[in-house]
């Protein structure tokens, strides 16, 4: 569910009839690609912006700043300076009530807008963020064990609070997550090292080995029941956990994946039944799109989650 008060909605704002307040689904986005270096990332959300009406959104400006070359943490101060200025911007989004929707480059800037929805639901209920990782890689390197140096690779161990100190501080000190609290699903690329930390962590994971052999219904059923007890759950989708046969617009492709029916499963089935606090569509690559698939991909989405965000506050409240 989205946690939205009892109200009615038109054109994405909630007008509540007892509360003087407009609440909103907030569209943001940042082109960052600096944590994997895709130029194609550049000016794919512009793109976007252009050609879809339902897709105009603000943009964070990707923010570069002078680097020391460190080839286990490439781009390392222009990656933390966008992710902190897209955790402000995100923790604001909340703070005024509203809902983010976060279309954004590269994975890295996830550090960004979990470390909003985590800070964000810590100092207003006490409470811990529960994160679901839909994604065909599980970004839990760190930079003792990335083969590229590239930082989108390692939002996940950052927001755990491992790794260089830089990436884990976002808007405060504090680790962002629990590893009993994260759930990821798609899987189909995992470096050795991260399935040592899985493990280790005990991180429930679905392959998408495991999402063939248990069935997508099932594993959402036991998402839903894992996340039962947390009063906050961000979503953040890869579209490369996509088939990159049928959406081939992203920067690192992994054969298989999901179909589009099952992603609009996955929305449709989790919106409803978890508390959803944000949502992140990342790695939307242009450069690599094929007759405007993924961009198409892309808006239909974003209108089902409106469509779902709208009618979520005809019977729910905090």
């Amino acid at each position: 569910m989205f946690l939205l008060p009892i109200c009615y909605t038109s054109i994405s704002r909630t007008y509540c009839p007892f509360v003087m307040e407009v609440f909103m689904l907030h569209m943001y986005g940042c082109p960052i690609h600096l944590g994997v270096g895709d130029t194609g990332l550049i000016r794919s959300l512009a793109y976007l912006n252009a050609h879809y009406p339902n897709l105009q959104f603000p943009l964070i400006p990707e923010i570069k700043k002078e680097e020391e070359g460190l080839l286990q943490l490439k781009n390392l101060n222009s990656v933390a300076a966008t992710c902190e200025s897209i955790a402000s911007y995100g923790y604001e989004v909340l703070s005024k009530g509203d809902t983010p929707l976060f279309i954004a480059g590269d994975h890295s800037a996830a550090m960004g807008s979990v470390s909003a929805s985590s800070v964000y639901t810590r100092r207003t209920s006490g409470g811990d963020t529960g994160l679901l990782w839909i994604d065909a890689h599980p970004d839990i390197n760190t930079d003792e064990t990335t083969v590229t140096g590239n930082i989108h690779g390692m939002p996940v161990a950052a927001l755990l609070g491992m790794g260089e100190k830089r990436l884990t501080h976002f808007l405060d000190e504090q680790p962002k997550l629990k590893p009993e609290n994260i759930i990821m699903i798609g899987l189909r690329d995992i470096d050795p090292p991260e399935k040592v930390f899985l493990d280790q962590l005990h991180i429930r994971y679905y392959t998408w080995g495991a999402v063939r052999a248990k069935g997508l219904s099932q594993c959402l059923t036991e998402i839903i029941g894992r996340f039962s007890h947390l009063s906050a759950v961000h979503i953040s989708f890869d579209i490369d956990s996509m088939n990159p046969e049928l959406i081939p617009g992203v920067s690192v492709p992994v054969p298989g994946g999901f179909n589009q029916a099952e992603v609009m499963e996955m929305f449709r089935t989790l919106l409803p039944a978890l508390p959803v606090i944000a949502c992140d569509i990342v790695e939307f690559n242009v450069a690599h799109d094929k007759m405007d698939r993924t961009a198409d991909f892309v808006s239909e989405l974003v209108s089902l989650i409106h469509e779902l965000y709208e009618s979520s506050a005809d019977f729910r409240s905090f």
